[in-house]
């Protein structure tokens, strides 16, 4: 499944993250390419492994 998000702004180490429902999503900087700018569009792309997605997501292989 392919997403665009906007970049809504930032926390101390995170990307505040808004889809078109308004929903926020919040993504640790550091697993960003490079760190976008307030209002820039973000692409991604999820693949059907869900369980890896949800294991780093959640932290779970620490």
């Amino acid at each position: 499944m392919d997403y665009e998000l906007k970049v809504a702004g930032f926390s101390q180490d995170q990307a505040i993250l808004e889809d078109q429902d308004k929903n926020l999503i919040y993504w640790p900087k550091e697993k960003l390419p490079q760190i976008p700018e307030i209002g820039q569009i973000l692409h991604f792309s999820i693949g059907t492994d869900k369980t890896s997605l949800l294991n780093e997501l959640l932290n779970m292989d620490n």
